[in-house]
């Protein structure tokens, strides 16, 4: 697996022409579907560095979709990355668009885990420090899982969630 830096410039632009080209293609691959999709983590924030990849949230109606969505886009060429999530799908996309890849989180829009996304959303766009914190947190643990993504996914969740529960009651 590649090393993934998160030291990338901010660059706005091309991040939401990303997310808009991927939206295009999720849209019409799942068109028989009841999804959302949304731009999600640092590329969505002003402030917000990259580590080469566009973040995507597709949220279902219902928990029995996730299945299904996800072998929808397997069949189109996303990739599945292993996780112990049993609220959630990881994906990459099958090609680099504009230079960047593209990550898929696949969950019931109802769902505890989408709630927390949610939540950590409205942290980061209240207040540019946390967005400032997360991105070097982001490079320190970059450095310390040296390629070991589900160990830097892990931590990163940690991060967030942590951040969360000190701000949030969630039951």
């Amino acid at each position: 697996m590649k090393k993934f830096r998160s030291s990338l410039r901010f660059d706005p632009f091309a991040w939401d022409k990303t997310f808009k080209e991927e939206k295009n293609n999720l849209l019409y691959y799942l068109s028989n579907f009841k999804v959302a999709i949304k731009h999600i983590g640092a590329t969505a924030y002003t402030g917000g560095m990259s580590n080469r990849n566009v973040d995507i949230l597709v949220t279902t109606t219902s928990f029995e979709d996730i299945s299904s969505v996800q072998v929808r886009l397997q069949s189109k060429g996303y990739k599945l990355i292993p996780t112990d999530r049993t609220d959630m799908v990881l994906l990459t996309g099958p090609k680099r668009i504009n230079g960047y890849g593209v990550s898929i989180r696949i969950m019931e829009y109802a769902s505890n885990i989408y709630n927390r996304f949610s939540a950590f959303e409205t942290l980061l766009k209240e207040d540019h420090k946390r967005v400032t914190a997360y991105n070097k947190y982001r490079d320190e643990i970059n450095i310390r899982c040296d390629r070991d993504f589900p160990k830097y996914q892990e931590l990163k969740f940690n991060y967030i969630n942590a951040l969360i529960d000190e701000k949030f009651k969630f039951e």
